[in-house]
């Protein structure tokens, strides 16, 4: 789907497609750029800025979107915050819910990252990241699981697009609007101290360590695996061992809902002096709970 820029900027404010004059008289300048923009409000063609005697920077949609919706989380006193589901699974921790809005701080240093916004409710910060391109980078991830703030992403680019599509895209009462405030189908946890209050609770009284072992083969190289998998991931088909379960590292315990948590080992290089690599020692498993695992997430909220 081609989106054409819907957002300008006049007197440095965010301003609408359907709020100017047609041409040169909408004296708008893109939001990315800074360049003079051009309102073509026509008869065929969804009406749209275009830059005015240059290309188009292709950066103009990302910006808008990222400064509309700071500006609408800002001017609104609640928020709804999306569910919180145990991770890799369906099993609802809690619901969604309509928080109070104290105070929004825009692009302010916290903890060593820049978050575009932060929300405080009831003494409490809630990071809110804007998601048009690029997803929350990998450093940045890990400093907000280090300081164990709640943080959710809002996909503006998918949510605007679900607008655009029906054409309600304006700076007043819309689609938009209304689904970043009220909405949850385009935002998600990215961090929730909860899960690590979760995930430590089963590490100290639920799981089974289980150690892991290793063969090598001509074909895979190193094959890593623990013994007597509880949701037999796999079986083996010859030896001693034929018959009884297992799981492999890499293929089986990677993906499973039940692994919690794998150890690895830094193992020096022999040669190369600044080269490690990684090698799993064990696997914290609760695959014999099964069925019962819901029911015990339920008794930990």
């Amino acid at each position: 789907m081609k989106i054409k820029l819907p957002y300008g900027l006049k007197d440095e404010n965010l301003i609408s497609i359907d709020e100017v004059e047609s041409g040169l008289a909408c004296d708008c300048f893109c939001p990315a750029c800074k360049k003079q923009l051009i309102a073509k409000k026509g008869k065929v063609n969804v009406h749209h800025f275009a830059h005015y005697k240059v290309k188009d920077c292709n950066g103009g949609i990302e910006t808008a979107l990222h400064l509309l919706s700071k500006e609408i989380i800002a001017n609104h006193k609640t928020f709804t915050t999306p569910i919180l589901f145990y991770p890799n699974t369906n099993y609802e921790i809690f619901p969604e819910m309509e928080i109070p809005i104290d105070k929004v701080t825009l692009e302010k240093k916290l903890g060593g990252i820049i978050p575009d916004i932060i929300i405080e409710s009831k003494g409490k910060k809630l990071l809110v990241e804007i998601v048009v391109s690029n997803p929350i980078s990998w450093d940045k991830m890990r400093k907000i699981v280090s300081k164990n703030i709640p943080t959710i992403e809002i996909y503006a680019k998918y949510l605007f697009e679900y607008a655009y599509v029906k054409k309600d895209f304006g700076l007043n009462n819309n689609s938009f609007l209304n689904e970043l405030i009220s909405g949850t189908k385009y935002k998600r946890w990215a961090h929730n101290p909860k899960i690590a209050k979760i995930k430590a609770n089963l590490k100290n009284n639920y799981v089974e360590e289980k150690v892991v072992k290793s063969f090598k083969t001509e074909e895979m190289g190193q094959y890593n695996f623990v013994e007597d998998c509880p949701l037999e991931k796999k079986f083996w088909k010859s030896g001693i061992k034929a018959g009884k379960p297992y799981a492999s590292i890499e293929y089986d315990c990677n993906d499973c809902d039940f692994c919690l948590s794998i150890d690895y080992d830094q193992i020096p290089h022999r040669r190369l002096e600044f080269y490690s690599y990684s090698v799993p020692r064990k696997v914290y498993c609760l695959g014999y709970l099964k069925r019962e695992f819901r029911e015990l997430l339920k008794h930990m909220n």
